[in-house]
């Protein structure tokens, strides 16, 4: 496989991935991903950021449960 940035070869490894909201802070790491040799550029599958996203949705909205003090009504998700 090859970089879509600069053409380099991709290499498998694994990685880390950290974002900040409001109410939280997520930090996730050993991930699987590809790395670029020339330019340094990770880049995730498909599968591993729609995961990473469905991870994210699902804090920011028990977070804001949390700070609202309003849980979820919805049993189906748990």
């Amino acid at each position: 496989m090859n970089c879509s940035h600069c053409g380099g070869v991709l290499i498998p490894g694994k990685s880390s991935y950290s974002t900040s909201e409001d109410h939280f802070t997520f930090i996730l790491e050993d991930i699987p991903a590809y790395q670029c040799e020339r330019c340094k550029k990770v880049l995730f599958t498909d599968e591993t950021v729609d995961k990473i996203q469905k991870l994210v949705r699902k804090i920011k909205k028990d977070s804001g449960e949390i700070v609202n003090n309003k849980m979820s009504t919805n049993l189906y998700e748990y």
